[in-house]
Formats: structure tokens, C-alpha cells, sequence
């Protein structure tokens, strides 16, 4: 089957170095569905160098730029070009996210922590003296206590993003229901009962530091439970090489777990798409 990437960066996302053309390009080739340029608003960020921002403007304007140029081709596969955003969640800038998205028309918004207590879990710097409990623990609470202050968005990002970059050893790595169900339940009840979608972000399943994280499978199947519909799968692609890797795997998973959907937005109406394997 062929399937929708929802989460990819473009070089409006200053660490990404893969342009707007050349991720349809590609993505086209790899006999994708489509792609959702999911680029970075991240305000507030711990230092000034770390700031992710970008004017959505502009990224559309390449967006349509580059369909009316690849517009043939795409239009003989049924392709599809979303435009899109990543949210990065704290407490203290609901406001001013909320401000800024409502100046723009996008077809997918995703909502993600990248930040927690002004500090860099990608830069290690977030861990410090904490247990690996506490760690996840509170960056799941903040994460609930911001999705549902801003609610204005289609997929929950990287839920388990905090577990990606984790100097913790063997057996303290991975976010699993049975240790963190009392932070994670609340966060996919919420989801299910908005009608939001969980993302399985492939990216995190790729080796860090030696480690390559483990989904733990009742987390979907409880979001199932729940209600949840369908689950969004994203690459989280910051170049051209990744676009849909291991979907078709996690796609299985999806399956196992309850999940006939997958999903994708367009106009933040959601497509829903069987799994087919």
C-alpha cells in the first residue's frame, strides 16, 4: 500500500537542509501518497540560536510554487502537498502560538514538546541529576497540560520525543504504559475524545546514542480503547532520506493493535485511509 507522510521539515526549518522541490521530488519517486511540510515554530527556546521560526507565507508560497511546477506529474500519481506546521508546546507561550497560527490557513498542524523547563532534551541538557522517571514523567504532564491549553491542533507529535536523546541505561530508555500510564492515559484519553490522532514518529525508533528506543504497543492499543480512531505516521524527516521509512512496519503494528486507519488532513479535515496489508 502506499502511505501519506505527515511530519517533514524543509529548509524553512532551520535544521533541515532539504528544500520544498526537492522533498516533493523525492518524495514523488519513493510512490508516496503525499507529504505534509510540517516546518518548526519554536518560540522561546533556551538560547537565541536555538530559535525555530519561520514565516508560513512564505514556505505556502514555495508550496504552491513547486505543485504548479511538478503539477503533471503529481496530478497522474494523485499526489498530495500539505502545508503544514510543528508547534512547539510550553506553558508560557499558549498565547502567543495561538496568536500566531491564526494568521494562517494550513492543512496540518502538529502540536509537539521539544523544550521542557527551558531546557534541551536533543542537547542532553534536561536530564541532569533526574531519575529517568521523573524525567518522562513531567515531560508527559507538560505535555498534557499544554495540549489541552492549546487544542488547536490535528496530530500529537513524538509523545516519546523525551525518551530519544535519554543518557538513561538498559531498562530506563522507553516510555511504556505500564510505568507511565498515569501520565500518558490522561494525554490519549484527551486525544481520542477531541478526535485528534497519535502520531507514531518513526524517527524515534532509529538508533540514538547506541540505543534504539522500543514502542511499547499497549500505549496504541489503549489509545484504541479510548476511541481513537486512526494513528498518523510521520517520518520526521529533516533531509530527503527518510521520507515513509519503516511505515510499512508500523503499519502492521497499527494493525495489530485495532487500528484499520491511518490518516493524513487536508484543510485540518481528516483523511482517512485503510490499512491495506
Amino acid at each position: 500500500m502506499n502511505f501519506f507522510d505527515n511530519h517533514t521539515h524543509s529548509t524553512f526549518s532551520p535544521d533541515s537542509s532539504a528544500t520544498v522541490e526537492a522533498a516533493v521530488r523525492t518524495a514523488l519517486q519513493q510512490n508516496l501518497m503525499g507529504i505534509a511540510i510540517t516546518d518548526h515554530y519554536d518560540t522561546d527556546a533556551p538560547s537565541r540560536d536555538q530559535e525555530f521560526l519561520f514565516n508560513p507565507a512564505d514556505q505556502q508560497a514555495e508550496i504552491r510554487r513547486v505543485c504548479e511546477l511538478l503539477g503533471d506529474e503529481m496530478q497522474a500519481r494523485d499526489f498530495q502537498v500539505m502545508r503544514g506546521i510543528e508547534v512547539g508546546l510550553q506553558p508560557q507561550i499558549i498565547g502567543k502560538i495561538k496568536d500566531f497560527t491564526s494568521q494562517f490557513q494550513f492543512d496540518t498542524v502538529i502540536a509537539s514538546i521539544h523544550f521542557v523547563d527551558g531546557t534541551d532534551p536533543y542537547l542532553g541538557t534536561y536530564y541532569g541529576d533526574k531519575d529517568y522517571k521523573y524525567a518522562y514523567s513531567h515531560a508527559l504532564e507538560i505535555m498534557y497540560e499544554t495540549a489541552v491549553a492549546y487544542r488547536d491542533f490535528d496530530i500529537l507529535g513524538h509523545y516519546d520525543y523525551v525518551s530519544r536523546y535519554s543518557p538513561y541505561g538498559e531498562g530506563c530508555r522507553d516510555i511504556t504504559l505500564a510505568q507511565f500510564g498515569d501520565w500518558l492515559e490522561p494525554i490519549l484519553k484527551f486525544l481520542a475524545q477531541e478526535g485528534k490522532t497519535l502520531e507514531l514518529n518513526t524517527k524515534t525508533y532509529m538508533n540514538h546514542k547506541g540505543y534504539i528506543p522500543q514502542l511499547d504497543t499497549a500505549i496504541l492499543r489503549r489509545f484504541r480503547e479510548f476511541g481513537g480512531e486512526a494513528l498518523s505516521l510521520g517520518s520526521d524527516s529533516h533531509n530527503t532520506l527518510r521520507y515513509g521509512d519503516s511505515f510499512e512496519k508500523y503499519a502492521h503494528i497499527a494493525k495489530e493493535c485495532g487500528f484499520r486507519y491511518l490518516v493524513w488532513f487536508k484543510n485540518r479535515k481528516p483523511q482517512y485511509y485503510k490499512i491495506d496489508l
